[in-house]
């Protein structure tokens, strides 16, 4: 491609944002395969290492308490000098969409890429999706900063780095158009669509040439005939009502674990080298729920366990996850919720066999569902977990199952008042968020954000509007037309509306008018 030629694509916005998230996505599917090798060696490692020690070699053993303490010191002194790559790092991505948070995207890049490294690898009950998403989050930042593009157009580009880091961490392209989608945005509009979706399949397809292009689960075939329709209907609904109040409970558990966590009088050293501890002693004695946990899900279900020893995985696993989880080392909840709802899918499978007399290979039918609705229960993305299952397993046989399973317990974490766990995570990011910043200038910005149907800024007059104090509502999009507003304009549904502030309102602006043009109105 000739420069006269590049330059010309990038002179019209919507070429160059779509140029750019393919450049974005091809970028991320070779981060993040080089992420998925590395770790898969590692745990390769681990996974011998260990079953050494289980048989007596105390060598082995003290050596590897020896690096272990060595990797505690290492993230310890990561997170603590890189905040923004703790945990998943979702509600940052989420933070950094709304202005609240800026990337320092070169040295957190690299520490993101060796903390998951170390904490995933090491054997906690953490996941590689959530790093993978953050990794492309901040891959797209990179490129926004090296082709300068506008302020503007950040949100599109995060978003293409989001969809392009779930599509490479499971060859599952589909599922990281729709969970940038369902999760990050709640809503799209037709450049976004095309943003993220260039990202997503362009990532995959690196992905798919390094990699081959096996799926994560060979669970096709399984399909339970022995079941009538009311059976069939009947049992997934209550698995449904069952897995929703399983998430709630993993939940508000591993919300109030990391709050006791954080409490405890001790060093953060002091505290993670107690988490390793019995990260050791797991892999010693329970090595199938160390780690994030995949070989569990293909081992359980090729294989027939009996009820009492899935029981205990289960308790085991999620027990063990909820202690991994609060340090707040790098890693995700996307695989290690999969697991959890694999092996309560078996457990309700393996009931349901001895109850009905002709109950069959219920056991693995009930843990790809049960993938998809615990996913859904914790992460209350029902859409994404439909999805993401389909693409894991191949097989269209379980969409209907799927669906029904995933929109129940959807209803159910609603009822029962559950927000989703990132959600919860970036509530109490924000309000941790270090104020000790540099102060901001006077300097003017625009910022935008989109009218959703049935918000509070929906079919309502720009005069009849409460705007915050330092917000001027300057421009209209709609469609292709751009207006200039006055008082008697009318906001409709499918506008981007551009606001005028400062830089020092801008962050504290940002959410709430997001809000507003997002947030459904409630009948009065």
């Amino acid at each position: 491609m000739s420069f006269d030629t590049l330059n010309l694509l990038t002179k019209n916005k919507n070429i160059k944002l779509s140029f750019l998230s393919v450049i974005i996505g091809i970028f991320t599917g070779f981060v993040v395969v080089g992420y998925r090798i590395s770790l898969g060696f590692i745990t390769t490692l681990r996974i011998d290492t260990f079953s050494k020690i289980a048989n007596g070699n105390i060598g082995l053993f003290i050596i590897t308490a020896i690096v272990f303490i060595l990797v505690a010191i290492l993230l310890n002194w990561i997170i603590k000098k890189n905040p923004m790559i703790k945990g998943s790092g979702i509600p940052q991505i989420k933070g950094l969409l709304l202005m609240q948070f800026e990337y320092n995207w070169i040295k957190e890049l690299f520490f993101k890429f060796v903390g998951g490294l170390l904490s995933v690898g090491s054997g906690l009950s953490l996941g590689r999706g959530g790093p993978s998403i953050q990794l492309g989050s901040q891959v797209a930042y990179g490129v926004r900063k090296i082709f300068k593009t506008k302020s503007i157009n950040e949100k599109f580009l995060i978003s293409s780095g989001v969809s392009a880091g779930l599509s490479a961490a499971f060859n599952s392209p589909l599922s990281g158009i729709i969970f940038t989608i369902e999760e990050i945005h709640k809503y799209f509009t037709p450049i976004l669509l095309i943003c993220v979706s260039l990202a997503s399949v362009s990532a995959s397809i690196v992905t798919r040439l390094l990699l081959g292009e096996d799926r994560l689960f060979n669970f096709t075939g399984v399909i339970p005939h022995s079941l009538n329709l009311l059976e069939s209907l009947t049992s997934i609904f209550v698995f449904a009502i069952l897995m929703g109040i399983l998430g709630l409970i993993f939940t508000t558990s591993l919300l109030r674990f990391q709050s006791f966590y954080r409490n405890l009088k001790f060093s953060p050293l002091a505290k993670s080298l107690v988490v390793f501890s019995i990260s050791i002693l797991v892999g010693i004695y329970i090595l199938d729920i160390q780690g994030v946990g995949y070989n569990l899900i293909l081992k359980t279900g090729s294989e027939i366990f009996s009820f009492k020893v899935i029981l205990f995985l289960l308790i085991g696993k999620l027990l063990f996850t909820i202690l991994s989880n609060a340090p707040g080392f790098p890693g995700g909840l996307f695989l290690p919720s999969l697991v959890l709802g694999a092996l309560a899918g078996n457990l309700f499978g393996l009931g349901l066999e001895k109850i009905l007399v002709n109950g069959e290979d219920l056991h693995q039918y009930f843990m790809v569902l049960g993938m998809a609705s615990f996913f859904t229960a914790v992460m209350r993305t029902p859409l994404t977990g439909s999805i993401l299952l389909l693409e894991m397993t191949g097989s269209f046989d379980y969409l209907p199952g799927l669906v029904l399973v995933t929109v129940v317990s959807y209803i159910v974490t609603e009822l029962l008042g559950v927000k989703g766990i990132t959600s919860i995570l970036y509530d109490n990011l924000e309000k941790d968020k270090n104020n000790n910043k540099d102060e901001l200038s006077s300097k003017t910005v625009i910022f935008s954000t989109p009218v959703v149907g049935g918000s509070w800024l929906d079919g309502t007059n720009v005069k009849g509007i409460k705007w915050p104090f330092d917000a001027l509502l300057i421009k209209i999009q709609r469609g292709n037309y751009e207006i200039i507003p006055n008082g008697k304009t009318k906001i409709n549904c499918g506008d981007t509306l551009f606001i005028l502030t400062t830089e020092k309102r801008e962050k504290e602006l940002k959410p709430i008018i997001f809000d507003l043009g997002t947030i459904q109105k409630k009948d009065e």
